[in-house]
């Protein structure tokens, strides 16, 4: 996946973290290396809300244990574009 594709996806996080936090997220500048909860300010329990806004948007099934491994936005991402990848095939 491009560099350009992977941005895309950040892009359309945003909402999803915005709305699964109340609108806590920070979310203007968003990067790859952003942690999830220390640095994008969701709360231990908004990754499980998470992991359904991510099934739901992308339209696929996240497992538990891909769900307790996404502690960066680079990990969401690559459970993103592995799951997409996936459902293409």
């Amino acid at each position: 996946m491009t560099t350009e594709g992977r941005a895309q996806i950040v892009e359309q996080l945003k909402p999803v973290l915005s709305r699964v936090s109340n609108g806590r997220a920070k979310v203007g500048h968003l990067s790859e290396d952003a942690r999830i909860i220390e640095d994008v300010g969701l709360a231990s329990l908004d990754l499980l809300e998470l992991r359904f806004e991510l099934e739901t948007a992308w339209n696929t099934r996240i497992t538990d244990e891909e769900a307790i491994s996404l502690k960066t936005i680079r990990d969401v991402v690559d459970v993103v574009l592995k799951k997409s990848k996936k459902d293409s095939l």
